[in-house]
């Protein structure tokens, strides 16, 4: 840092003084600059330091002798302004954006240290609760997620700055309970977050200012983007808006604002305003006066109204040259000298400015610093002179403005609401009248004291043109000008312990304004990329690529629409109920992220850290290491079984190990658990031996081993026949024996033991069970058909004289027998389960699973009520038809409203009817008639034809079989909901942890995606289930990330490697179209297939052509159910099945 010189002391000629700056970070640098080099020097000095691109958000502010806070002016000699050369500068926010989700991720983190820096001041003024959440934003970008073993309280926050002026334990709480729900979220996404909910404050960017009516009543003025603000008390209570200002100026200590005529109506003596004889023409007051203390506070604040309605209001600028000195002066000759929002905004997007890397300021938990020690020497320019004045010793004491007329900038962002401006009389009581005397239009004699311009003198008109870029939208190199060290700013995920998922993250491409938006997502599909990598070479054949490492960070697209709210993410603890023994295995992941869920909002990301490799493909390297396979396609299939055999296991290993182990820690082993462990654990034990053989014979097929030598290695039906039908006559009879049995006695013992409910609901909470936990209780039951569909490919590919047909087809004889024999029952378990998934799930009846009861159908459709159409969530039976609506609780459920029997109901069309809507039907049931409407003809028509086939279905049905079931609260502790606006715990368990198994079931993602989805697609879904790695890119990165991949329910789940115990992030994919890239898509690769959702685009690329047919076959099963892209009939969905 450069030495300071000597206070008051006059420098000599050609002499270097050094300038402090306070930047946001609390960071301070020196600049060394000409003592008379004008203040553009100084900034673009500054700009370069810190990389910044959308620059004129912000400015050096410094404070005069008398504690009044001024912007440097550009245009004026630095030493001329600042009070002494040892003044600090301060590096600050000047124009508060009211659409941060607009700007930069770099100008979001410094917009949010801004924000910090407002609310610990106190500038920011809001309610305890709001200054709560605000600062569990702030905690959540320093220090990362809320680990519950180590925050045991509040107190772990004392150790950060004071969020607040005169912090209490009472916000401390709060803000840990805020705190405690932002875990998942990204450094980025938490400060995108922080903006967004402290842009809808009145008084985020408030600047108050003390002045007085004309009536010497207190107030305080402040500028905002859409006008000039009126507080009394911090309490709002008028808005000047831009549009409804004809021209500000000021005289000494009086500001002036004078209104457009027909900006407010005039009324007859004596009547209020309310009154009927209130006129809707004319104006009330011309002019509204205000007083400062002092001229220089007065024209402070007058230039900073010139600067905010230049910026916000104005398409350009035209340039005018300031006024020389001359001997009367005829006012103030300030103007904005930058460019306007609409300039910069245009810039960004048309120009190929790259948005620097950089990283996060010191916190809690990272040893790092954005800032170093960087002096960056500006040398005198060749015409830098003083002869313009100081602000304030200028001799002019008035000066005036002209606004031009409203712009309505299609570019504003749309949350600028331009309040409707009223007379001062208007006050937070009503009762104290702030009225201004009506000031005689005509001009004062007095020179100087106002200046009529003309319309275009100042702020330019929508019309007008600008010749040339400003000079600082590309500031030129100054002679002599050290090199500015280039900050190793990348954004490093990996810094912070116990790291957040990564969401909202960016890459350091040149990136466009409208693209910047950070809104929270709704998809729980944000993948990060890369943040480590590794040498990738495994699974990528026929057209490998090459590839190098990248540091570059992840870059994530998000949804321009407007999604639903997100929720707040799950707690992610680690798995406390598996002994420390299975928590230190070598294959336990120890990566403390967990993969989080949808929550009460909308559907969100499951994400965490990737440390997996990020590759770059390149054409040339003559060092890329290719991987050959075999070209045989039995090949291909023999490792699909190798990898879903893999995840078979782990499925497995959920209940008898993971399972096994939390039931053992509570005591007693439950007759039902002791039953089901029974019953797996030698299909468990099977299967590890089973996948053993199984990669065994794949790497000798690869001739990773010299036996592929003897040739008889290059099959898999011997195998299959040395193993299978033990197994299948022995292991799986008897548990599809027993199968049934384990459910229902698994549900029943929740419902009837208290400890058992407990332990069971926190397991499912677990990371390591990422589905219901009665969901893997089936697993083995849909492995058969799966073992039946892969037999059914290698016999149908094989030639009948082939080496491996024989074992193949004793094989595929062995599954059919099986299959053939329990496959009702198989269908009647999937049913019961899928009952007891919806039971759990809805509150207000409790008599739903019944042996006798079918699930048929369930979605989303707007029901007609008095309010309107609202959403609501259906449910199909074969007995009668269920409406829900969602809960307003943390446990992602559904409140039963009414329950319509299907003997005796009618479905009418209804498009003609008088509240009828787009694709509306009218349901009469009992004494009821319901109008709904679906989402489209395909939707509709779906629900007509379910609903129509299950009406003649329920006329055939015995009365007595089946009994009516009444709506009644839920007796089950876990369900039990104390109204909608209430969360309950459960034995003490926080309502975040009881929701994991929910978050990627069908009912909650049709809720989230309005679709629906059947019996049939379970079906279907249920033979549609593959796993494999898979390279995933985003639609705007450049590198592709290796992920192992599995698809089951209707989702996609992400793992860094197969052995993982639980996935990093998952993506349900009801609602998503899946096809090939196209030829904007710039992807010029191979056995690449596109997911697409609304703006929500990713790539995968397989190995092979038989996997890149395999992921495009299950994927559209799946996805063809619920998609909305196409109408077809239910033949052609009995015909995919």
């Amino acid at each position: 840092m450069g030495d300071s010189l000597p206070r008051g002391g006059a420098p000599r000629k050609g002499k270097i003084v050094n300038l402090r700056i306070q930047f946001l970070d609390d960071s301070v640098h020196a600049f060394q600059v000409p003592v008379k080099a004008l203040g553009m020097a100084l900034w673009e000095a500054v700009i370069r330091h810190l990389q910044l691109v959308e620059s004129d958000y912000f400015d050096l502010q410094y404070g005069d002798k008398s504690g009044l806070k001024s912007w440097l002016d550009n245009e004026k000699p630095i030493l001329k302004q600042l009070p002494s050369p040892d003044s600090p500068l301060e590096f600050c926010v000047k124009f508060y954006t009211p659409d941060p989700g607009l700007l930069d991720e770099y100008t979001r983190y410094l917009f949010s240290l801004q924000i910090k820096k407002d609310l610990a001041t106190g500038s920011m003024q809001c309610s305890e609760n709001t200054a709560a959440l605000v600062a569990s934003y702030i905690a959540q970008a320093e220090i990362g997620d809320f680990i519950v073993e180590e925050y045991i309280d509040h107190t772990y926050l004392k150790s950060l700055n004071a969020f607040v002026p005169h912090q209490t334990e009472e916000l401390l709480k709060k803000l840990m309970e805020y705190h405690r729900q932002h875990i998942g979220e990204s450094p980025a996404e938490a400060e995108s977050s922080l903006l967004d909910t402290a842009r809808k404050v009145d008084t985020y960017g408030v600047k108050l200012c003390p002045a007085k009516d004309h009536e010497n009543v207190s107030l305080h003025l402040s500028i905002a983007h859409v006008g000039i603000l009126v507080f009394q008390l911090h309490t709002k209570i008028n808005t000047f808006s831009w549009a409804k200002v004809r021209k500000l100026s000021f005289k000494r200590k009086r500001f002036l604002i004078k209104l457009h005529p027909e900006s407010y109506p005039v009324k007859d003596k004596g009547a209020s305003v309310s009154s009927p004889t209130f006129k809707d023409k004319g104006y009330y007051k011309d002019t509204v006066e205000f007083f400062f203390e002092s001229r220089d506070e007065c024209k402070i604040f007058w230039k900073k109204c010139i600067e905010h309605h230049a910026f916000f209001r104005c398409h350009t600028i035209k340039k005018t040259p300031r006024n020389k000195t001359r001997l009367v002066s005829r006012g103030s000759s300030f103007r904005y000298s930058g460019r306007t929002q609409k300039q910069l905004m245009t810039y960004v997007r048309e120009t190929c400015v790259k948005s620097p890397a950089f990283e996060r300021s010191v916190s809690g938990r990272i040893s790092c610093s954005r800032s170093a020690s960087v002096t960056p020497k500006i040398s005198a320019k060749a015409g830098l002179h003083n002869s313009t004045t100081d602000t304030h010793n200028s001799t002019a004491s008035s000066g005036s403005h002209i606004l031009s007329p409203g712009l309505d900038d299609p570019t504003t962002p749309s949350r600028t609401e331009t309040a409707e401006v009223h007379s001062v009389d208007s006050s937070l009581s009503g009762s104290r009248s702030l009225p201004s005397p009506k000031l005689d239009r005509s001009r004062e004699g007095t020179p100087g004291a106002e200046v009529d311009l003309p319309d275009d003198d100042g702020v330019a008109s929508p019309e007008s043109r600008v010749d040339r870029i400003d000079e600082r939208d590309a500031p030129p190199p100054y002679p002599g000008v050290g090199p500015v060290q280039q900050h190793p700013h990348a954004l490093r995920h990996t810094d912070r312990k116990l790291s957040a998922p990564v969401l909202g993250s960016r890459d350091t491409a040149p990136t466009m304004p409208n693209e910047n938006r950070l809104s929270r997502c709704d998809e729980v599909e944000n993948i990060p990329e890369v943040v480590q990598e590794e040498p990738f070479t495994d699974d990528i054949v026929s057209h490998p690529p090459q590839f190098q490492r990248s540091a570059t960070s992840p870059y994530i697209e998000h949804d321009l629409e407007s999604p639903p709210p997100p929720p707040p993410p799950l707690d992610p603890e680690e798995l406390a109920l598996s002994p420390p023994s299975l928590r230190s295995t070598p294959n336990r992941q120890q990566d403390p992220d967990s993969s989080q869920s949808i929550d009460g909002h909308g559907p969100r990301s499951n994400v965490s850290v990737l440390s997996s490799s990020r590759t770059e493909d390149s054409e040339d390297d003559p060092k890329r290491k290719i991987k050959r396979h075999p070209a045989d396609r039995a090949y291909y299939i023999a490792k699909e079984l190798l990898m879903t055999e893999r995840t078979y296991r782990k499925d497995l290993e959920v209940i008898t190990v993971w399972f096994h182990n939390a039931v053992s820690m509570e005591g007693a082993v439950p007759e039902p658990t002791e039953n089901l462990f029974s019953a797996l654990e030698p299909i468990y034990q099977f299967h590890s031996k089973f996948l053993m053989d199984i990669d065994q014979r794949i790497s000798m097929w690869e001739g990773k081993s010299n036996a592929h030598l003897n040739g008889d290695y290059q099959r898999i039906g011997d195998v299959l026949m040395n193993n299978l039908p033990k197994a299948l006559t022995v292991f799986y009879k008897n548990y599809l024996d027993k199968q049934e049995g384990i459910l229902t006695e698994l549900e029943h013992a929740v419902k009837k033991q208290k400890s058992f409910e407990k332990m069971y609901k926190e397991f499912e909470s677990q990371k390591v069970c990422y589905l219901p936990l009665n969901t893997f209780i089936l697993k083995p039951a849909q492995r058969i058909l799966h073992y039946k569909l892969l037999l059914e490919r290698l016999t149908k590919h094989y030639s009948k004289d082939h080496q491996d047909y024989a074992d193949c087809n004793a094989a595929l004889s062995k599954v059919n027998a099986l299959v053939t024999e329990y496959k009702e029952r198989m269908r009647t378990q999937e049913n019961l389960q899928k009952l007891m998934e919806i039971q759990r799930d809805l509150v207000g009846l409790d008599t739903l699973v019944h042996v006798d009861r079918i699930f048929i159908r369930e979605g989303c459709l707007q029901k007609f009520s008095r309010k309107g159409y609202q959403q609501r969530m259906f449910f199909l039976f074969s007995d009668l038809l269920v409406y829900t609506s969602r809960t307003t609780t943390h446990l992602l459920q559904f409140k039963v409203h009414g329950q319509l029997p299907l003997r005796g109901m009618i479905v009418e069309e209804s498009d003609h009817a008088k509240m009828a809507v787009a694709n509306s039907f009218a349901i009469y049931g009992g004494n009821k008639c319901i109008l709904v409407a679906a989402s489209s003809q395909e939707e509709k028509d779906k629900w007509i034809e379910d609903l129509n086939e299950a009406i003649i279905q329920a006329k055939n049905r015995n009365d007595d079989k089946l009994k009516y079931s009444s709506l009644k609260s839920s007796t089950s502790s876990s369900e039990n909901v104390e109204g909608e606006g209430q969360s309950v715990e459960v034995n003490g368990s926080p309502p975040e942890k009881q929701i994991q198994h929910r978050a990627n079931t069908t009912m909650h993602v049709c809720w989230h995606r309005n679709t629906s989805v059947s019996m049939r697609d379970h079906d279907k879904a249920v033979k549609n289930q593959l796993s494999g790695y898979l390279l995933r890119k985003f639609k705007n990165s450049n590198g592709w990330q290796k992920l192992w991949v599995v698809f089951t329910n209707f989702c996609l789940f992400f793992y860094k490697t197969y052995q993982d115990d639980f996935p990093l992030a998952s993506l349900p994919l009801l609602g998503y179209a899946v096809n090939t890239p196209e030829e904007e898509d710039s992807i010029h690769k191979d056995h690449v297939f596109k997911l697409q959702f609304k703006n929500h685009v990713y790539f995968f690329r397989a190995e092979s052509e038989y996997t890149f047919e395999r992921w495009m076959e299950v994927i559209n099963h799946a996805t063809n159910s619920s998609r909305r892209v196409r109408l077809f009939s239910r033949m052609d969905s009995n015909q995919l099945s």
